[in-house]
C-alpha cells in the first residue's frame, strides 16, 4: 500500500493563521491542496484516501489547520495526527497497524525503514541487509518531506523527513525502489549496487511525464517515446456520445480523418490516417482493444439491379463509449510496427476502464443521454415552373406519370393540374424543405448505462450493462444495441496475476434506409419529385386492394418513396463476444512473461426483400445472408528491464502471435412469392443457395529493445516477421524493422526558465500488408444451379488467378519537436512525415483477349508526406475560473508515384496524381479557351478525361476550447476540412430534372449559346424555350456541374456541463453528479457550396470519397447527458 503526500510549502509556523478566502471542497485530496499553502504545513495521507468525498467547506476565516483538521474528520471515518511542527498525517480510524499487518504504516520519518508484515520480517532477518540512503527534492531543488519510498515487489518502505531524507533497507541492491508523492509523477529507481540514491521529482502536471497506452497495452512514460501518438481520454467520447465511437474522433487528433456515413444510426465510419495508401480501398486503421486485435470489416447490401446500398455498421460501431478509459492513436510505422502486417494504416488503441482499489465498497455510476435529432440543411430549387416537359405542364394521367420527375412546365399559376393520380390540384409551388420535413421524422437516440467497480488487494473488478436505442429520421427505421462488459483482474500471488475482459453484443437493425442509387432509396423519390407535387400525396405507396406499388413517374426502379420506406423491408442481427484473458508471471523483480488470447466471435445475420407488386420485381424478391466470423489471436511475450553503467536502462521484449481467421458465410436468393404477403424463403418458386468458407492464418514473431540514457536520451528497435497463409510459400514472409530515437532537450541542456520541456525526436520504420482475401491466388470455380436443362453447370471467376502476389510494404520515416512552456501553461507538438507504400495490391482489369476481365497485380507505389501540429494553452488558470485551448492542423499531400509496367488498367490515369482523384468530361474548349459546339446537334463537344478533384480533404484541423467557472464548464469543438471535392449524383438529376435555379435561363424567351464549331468557325445557335428540357438534361453528361466543394468549417459540438456539488447533498451518498447540455452538428460555419452539406460519404468499403448519390440528410442533435455516481 503506497504512502502518498502534498507537496509542502515550508515557512515560520503559522498554526493559528486565518483562511483568506473560501475554499469549496470535492474531495480529501481537494481539501489537502487548499490548506496546506494557506497554513504552510505538509498534510500526508495514504493514497486509498485522497479521493475520500466529505462533506465539508472551509469557510470559516476564525478557525486554525487543526480546527478544520478535527472538524473534517469528524464529518468522515478518519482521523489526523499531528507528528512535527506544521506536519500532519490523516488516517482511516478502521486501519490496523499491528504488526501482522501487511501495509507500510504512515508514520513519522524514521532513521531506518520498517519491514512490514511478521512473514516480510522473518524472511528479512534471514538475509544480509544493504542500507541505501538519499534525498528527494523537486525539481527546483526543495526537498519534498514525506515522499513514500518502496521496494518494487515487497512491503518494505518507508517515508522521507523534514529534509527530504530517506534510509531503508534491502535485502539486497539489485531490486528497484518506488517513489511516490502526491502532485508528483512515481518513479521506479533500479539500486543497481548503489548506496546512495538522490531522486528528483517531476510536477504531475508535467503532462510529458504522463504514461500512455502502447503497443499490446504496455504502458510508457510519454516522454520517453520516439514517435508520434495521441492520447484521448475516454469522458471526451461521451461528452458529446456518437452511435458510432469512431465518429467521435473528428477534429480532436492531428492527422486523423474520420467520416460518418450518413446512412442513419448504427452506420460505418470511415477512419483515414495520414492519407490513403492503398488503391484497392483497404485504408482503415487496425483496432485494438486492451492489447489484442478486433475485427472491423464493415458490413454493407448492394442491391445489384438497382445500385442502392444498405449499410449496417461496422466493428467498432458495437463498443461502448462509456467502457472506455482512453484511446491512443498510433500514426506511425514506428509506433504501430510490433502489430506487423495489419498496422500499416495505423493503429487506434482503446483501454477500456477497469476497476479501482480505492474504491470504498462497490462503486455504481449511471449514465443517460438523450438527444433529438432535426434535419439542418435543404436543397434550393426554383418555383417559378413547375410540373411538366417542353414549357407544358401534363395534360393527362399519363403525362403526369411520364414528367413525375420533371419541373420543365409552365410558369406556376396556381390554376388546378393534373397529377399522377388523377387528381387536380393547384399549379403551385411545394417546397423541397416542406417534402423533405413531411417524408421525415426528428431522429432520436436514447443510451442509459450503468457500472459496477470495485477492488481490494486481491481483485479489481467492473462491470457494465448499457442499452442503446435509436430511431432514424426514416420512419420505421430503428437500431438498437445492448452491451454487457466485465473487467477483471486477480492478483493470484505476488507473482502471478490474471486478467480478464468480455465483452457481449446485441444488435438489430430493422428496415435500414438504403442510399446512393434507386431501388430501396426513398431519398431518391423525395429529393426528385417534381415540384408542383405534395409528397404526402404519394401515401401510401401502393394500392392497399391489390397490393401494386402507385407509380409516380415512368422510370419502375424509381420507387415510391413511400413504398421503399413501408413496403420494402429488411432487418439485421448480430451477436458478438469479444473475450480476452492474460496470464502475467514475474520471474525476476525485472523479468515478466505475459500469456494473451482473445476470441472476437460474431454471428450476423440479415434479410432484406421486395413484396410482390414492386414495380421493377413485380413478383417480389427475397435475399439472407449468414455470416459466421471469428478471429483469435494467442500471444506470448516475455519482458525484461535493468539498469546498467553509468545510468543506461535497458528494456528488452521478444515475442510470437499466432492469429486464425475464419468466415462461414451462407447465402439464400430467391423470388415470386407463391402466397403474396408472406414473405419467408419457404414461400419462394425459385431460390438458389450458396455457401462459403475462408480461412486464413498469419504466424508473427517480434521483439523490441529500448535504451534510456539518464532520461535523456532514448534508442529504440524494433522487428517483426509476418508469414501469411494467403499467399504462396516463396512469397509469405515479410521483415520489417523500425529504429527510433529521441533527446531530452530540457535536460540535456540548461534551457530558459520559460521552458519547461523540450524533446526532439526522429524513427524511421517499415510495416507489411497482405491485403488479399483467403485463395485469391487460387482459381475458383463454382456451381450454377439449373445452369443447363436443370442441370448444375460449372462457372469459372472472370478474375485470373496470381499466385506471384508480393505483401505490400509500407516504410515510413517522420520527424517531430515537443515542447511545453511557461511551467507547462502552452505547448507544441509538430511533426513532419513521410510514408510509401509499395508493391500495392489492386483488382486491375486487364485485356479481354486474355479471356478474363481482371487480375490481382502488385501494381506500384503510393506516397503519403505531411505536417501534424498541436498546439496547446491554458491562457487563464484562477482558483474559480480556467480556459483551456488545443488547435490541431495537418496537411497531406498523396500521390501515386509508379504504376506496374505495361497494365492495361485506369488505374494509369493516376499516375502523379492523388489516389482519390475523380476523373470525367467536361466541355471541349479551343486553344483560345472558346468553347466548341458541334455543328449539327447545337449541343457543347465533351472534351476529353481529365481530373476534376481529389476526394480526400489534404487539409484538416481542429480547434477546442473549454471554459470552467466554479461548477460550470463549456466545451466547444469545430473542426474543418479543406481542398477536397466530390462528384454529387444528386445535384446531377436535380439539374437533369429542372430543380435547380442553374436551370432557369432560358425558360421564358429562350437561350442563345455562341462559340466556335469542330472546324474553329465562329458558332451560335438559338435554343427555343420549349427545348430546354431537352438542354439541360444534355448538361448531365459534363461532370464539372455536378463537382462539389468539400470545404466546410462545422461547429461540431458543444456542451455545457454542471458538476452537482454532492457534498450539500445530505440526502443521498453520492461521489459525483453532472448534468450536461449537448449539442452535436450544430451549424456549419462556412462552406462553398450549395443544397448539400459538404461533408458527404457514401461507402466505408472504398476509395470513393468522391463520389455522392443520393444520401438521407444530416442533421443537427440536442439533448442532455445525466451523470451521477454512488
Amino acid at each position: 500500500m503506497n504512502i502518498q503526500a502534498q507537496e509542502l510549502a515550508l515557512g515560520d509556523d503559522r498554526q493559528t493563521g486565518y483562511v483568506k478566502k473560501k475554499v469549496e471542497i470535492n474531495n480529501l485530496k481537494t481539501l489537502i491542496k487548499k490548506l496546506e499553502p494557506m497554513y504552510e504545513v505538509s498534510i500526508v495521507c495514504n493514497s486509498d484516501l485522497v479521493h475520500t468525498k466529505i462533506a465539508y467547506e472551509v469557510s470559516d476565516r476564525t478557525k486554525s489547520v487543526e480546527e478544520h483538521l478535527t472538524k473534517l474528520t469528524s464529518k468522515s471515518n478518519l482521523s489526523y495526527h499531528k507528528l512535527d511542527k506544521g506536519f500532519y498525517v490523516i488516517t482511516d480510524k478502521e486501519e490496523k497497524r499491528a504488526a501482522n499487518s501487511d501495509a507500510v504504516p504512515i508514520a513519522i520519518p524514521y532513521t531506518k525503514s520498517h519491514q512490514v508484515g511478521k512473514k516480510e520480517a522473518s524472511k528479512v532477518a534471514k538475509v544480509e541487509e544493504e542500507r541505501i540512503t538519499g534525498t528527494v527534492s523537486s525539481k527546483n531543488g526543495e526537498t519534498l518531506p514525506g515522499v513514500n519510498v518502496l521496494l518494487k515487489g515487497t512491503n518494505i518502505g518507508t517515508v522521507t523527513d523534514m529534509d527530504g531524507k530517506f534510509v531503508i533497507t534491502a535485502p539486497n541492491t539489485n531490486g528497484t525502489l518506488i517513489f511516490s508523492f502526491i502532485g508528483f509523477t512515481s518513479q521506479e529507481i533500479p539500486i543497481a549496487g548503489r548506496s546512495i540514491i538522490d531522486v528528483t521529482m517531476v510536477d504531475e502536471s508535467q503532462a510529458l511525464g504522463e504514461v500512455v497506452v502502447t503497443a499490446f497495452g504496455l504502458e510508457r512514460k510519454k516522454e520517453s517515446l520516439v514517435y508520434s501518438v495521441t492520447e484521448v481520454k475516454g469522458e471526451e467520447f461521451t461528452k458529446s456520445r456518437e452511435t458510432n465511437l469512431a465518429n467521435s474522433l473528428t477534429g480532436k487528433i492531428a492527422g486523423v480523418n474520420a467520416t460518418s456515413m450518413a446512412s442513419g444510426p448504427g452506420s460505418s465510419s470511415r477512419v483515414v490516417i495520414r492519407g490513403n495508401g492503398s488503391l484497392n480501398g483497404n485504408n482503415q486503421p487496425l483496432y485494438v482493444i486492451n492489447g489484442m486485435p478486433i475485427s472491423n470489416r464493415p458490413s454493407t447490401v448492394l442491391d445489384q439491379a438497382n445500385g442502392a446500398t444498405t449499410d449496417l455498421g461496422d466493428g467498432i460501431s458495437s463498443i461502448n463509449p462509456d467502457d472506455i478509459e482512453s484511446i491512443s492513436v498510433l500514426k506511425g510505422g514506428a509506433a504501430a510496427a510490433l502489430y506487423g502486417s495489419q498496422a500499416a494504416n495505423g493503429v487506434i488503441l482503446i483501454t477500456t476502464k477497469k476497476g479501482s482499489r480505492q474504491q470504498k465498497g462497490i462503486g455504481i455510476e449511471l449514465n443517460s443521454n438523450f438527444t433529438l435529432g432535426t434535419i439542418n440543411i435543404f436543397p434550393e430549387y426554383q418555383y417559378e415552373y413547375g410540373q411538366g416537359s417542353q414549357g407544358v405542364r401534363p395534360q393527362s394521367q399519363g403525362e403526369a406519370i411520364s414528367t413525375g420527375r420533371l419541373s420543365y412546365g409552365e410558369p406556376m399559376d396556381g390554376q388546378p393540374s393534373i397529377q399522377f393520380d388523377g387528381v387536380e390540384r393547384p399549379y403551385s409551388g411545394v417546397s423541397i424543405k416542406d417534402n423533405i420535413k413531411a417524408f421525415y421524422r426528428n431522429s432520436t437516440n436514447i443510451v442509459n448505462t450503468v457500472s459496477f467497480s470495485g477492488g481490494n488487494e486481491s481483485v479489481l473488478y467492473r462491470v457494465s450493462a448499457s442499452d442503446l436505442q435509436s430511431g432514424a429520421i426514416v420512419d420505421g427505421s430503428t437500431y438498437d444495441r445492448q452491451t454487457a462488459n466485465v473487467n477483471l483482474k486477480a492478483f493470484m500471488s505476488d507473482k502471478l496475476s490474471f486478467d480478464t475482459q468480455i465483452q457481449y453484443n446485441y444488435e438489430i437493425g430493422n428496415n435500414r434506409p438504403g442510399v446512393g442509387y434507386v431501388g430501396t432509396n426513398s431519398a431518391w423519390g423525395v429529393y426528385l419529385l417534381a415540384n408542383t407535387v405534395d409528397i404526402t400525396d404519394l401515401a401510401p405507396g401502393y394500392n392497399p386492394e391489390t397490393g401494386q406499388e402507385v407509380e409516380w413517374q415512368h422510370v419502375n426502379q424509381a420507387t415510391n418513396p413511400y413504398f421503399a420506406r413501408d413496403r420494402m423491408g429488411n432487418q439485421d442481427v448480430k451477436d458478438r463476444v469479444i473475450a480476452q484473458g492474460s496470464l502475467t508471471y514475474d520471474l525476476l523483480p525485472n523479468l515478466f512473461i505475459k500469456a494473451d488470447f482473445m476470441r472476437d466471435f460474431s454471428s450476423w445475420r440479415e434479410e432484406d426483400y421486395y413484396p410482390v407488386g414492386t414495380a421493377f420485381r413485380p413478383l417480389g424478391t427475397y435475399r439472407s445472408q449468414e455470416e459466421l466470423r471469428t478471429r483469435s489471436n494467442g500471444r506470448l511475450i516475455a519482458n525484461y528491464n535493468t539498469t546498467f553503467g553509468n545510468g543506461i536502462n535497458l528494456t528488452a521484449m521478444v515475442g510470437g502471435n499466432l492469429e486464425r481467421d475464419i468466415l462461414d458465410v451462407s447465402n439464400l436468393i430467391g423470388s415470386e412469392y407463391i402466397i403474396p404477403e408472406w414473405i419467408s424463403p419457404v414461400n419462394l418458386n425459385i431460390l438458389a443457395p450458396s455457401k462459403g468458407f475462408y480461412r486464413t492464418g498469419t504466424n508473427s514473431v517480434f521483439s523490441s529493445l529500448d535504451f534510456n540514457f539518464k532520461e535523456t536520451y532514448y534508442l529504440s528497435v524494433t522487428a517483426r516477421q509476418d508469414q501469411f497463409s494467403t499467399l504462396n510459400p516463396g512469397n509469405n514472409k515479410i521483415f520489417y524493422p523500425s529504429i527510433g530515437g529521441s533527446m531530452i532537450l530540457s535536460n540535456a541542456f540548461d534551457l530558459p526558465d520559460v521552458i519547461s520541456f523540450a524533446k526532439l525526436r526522429g524513427s524511421w520504420a517499415q510495416v507489411g500488408s497482405a491485403t488479399v482475401d483467403a485463395y485469391a491466388i487460387n482459381q475458383l470455380y463454382g456451381f450454377r444451379l439449373g445452369g443447363h436443362l436443370g442441370v448444375p453447370v460449372q462457372t469459372s471467376s472472370s478474375a485470373i488467378s496470381n499466385p506471384e502476389l508480393r505483401p505490400l510494404t509500407s516504410t515510413t520515416t517522420e520527424i517531430g519537436f515537443d515542447a511545453q512552456f511557461f511551467d507547462n501553461r502552452f505547448g507544441i507538438d509538430f511533426t513532419l512525415y513521410s510514408k510509401i507504400n509499395q508493391d500495392d495490391i489492386v483488382s486491375t482489369s486487364i485485356a479481354p483477349s486474355s479471356g478474363a476481365t481482371s487480375t490481382l497485380l502488385n501494381v506500384g507505389e503510393i506516397s503519403n508526406k505531411g505536417i501534424e501540429l498541436l498546439l496547446t494553452g491554458n491562457p487563464i488558470r484562477t482558483s474559480v475560473f480556467s480556459w483551456n485551448v488545443s488547435y490541431n492542423f495537418a496537411y497531406n499531400k498523396n500521390r501515386v508515384l509508379t504504376l506496374a509496367p505495361g497494365q492495361a488498367t485506369g488505374n494509369s490515369s493516376l499516375l502523379g496524381k492523388d489516389s482519390s482523384t475523380r476523373f470525367g468530361r467536361s466541355y471541349e474548349y479551343s486553344e483560345d479557351g472558346i468553347r466548341v459546339y458541334n455543328s449539327l446537334s447545337g449541343y457543347a463537344m465533351l472534351g476529353p478525361t481529365m481530373p476534376l478533384g481529389i476526394g480526400v480533404p489534404p487539409y484538416t484541423m481542429g480547434f477546442e476550447n473549454t471554459f470552467t467557472y466554479k461548477n460550470f464548464s463549456l466545451n466547444a469543438l469545430i473542426d474543418a476540412k479543406f481542398g477536397n471535392q466530390f462528384f454529387s449524383q444528386a445535384k446531377q438529376y436535380m439539374w437533369r430534372f429542372g430543380l435547380l435555379k442553374e436551370t432557369l435561363p432560358g425558360r421564358d424567351n429562350g437561350l442563345t449559346v455562341e462559340g466556335v464549331d469542330e472546324n474553329g468557325d465562329a458558332f451560335s445557335k438559338d435554343w427555343p424555350s420549349s427545348f430546354m428540357s431537352t438542354y439541360y438534361n444534355n448538361d448531365g453528361q459534363y461532370a464539372t456541374n455536378f463537382m462539389i466543394d468539400g470545404s466546410f468549417v462545422k461547429l461540431r459540438s458543444v456542451v455545457l456541463n454542471y458538476n452537482i456539488p454532492v457534498e450539500k447533498l445530505n440526502f443521498v451518498n453520492l461521489t459525483t453528479a453532472q448534468i450536461s447540455l449537448v449539442a452535436r452538428n450544430l451549424a456549419i460555419l462556412y462552406r462553398n457550396s450549395d443544397h448539400f452539406d459538404p461533408e458527404q460519404a457514401s461507402d466505408p468499403n472504398s476509395n470513393s470519397q468522391n463520389f455522392s448519390g443520393v444520401m438521407l440528410p444530416r442533421t443537427r442533435e440536442i439533448g442532455f447527458n445525466l451523470r451521477i455516481g454512488f
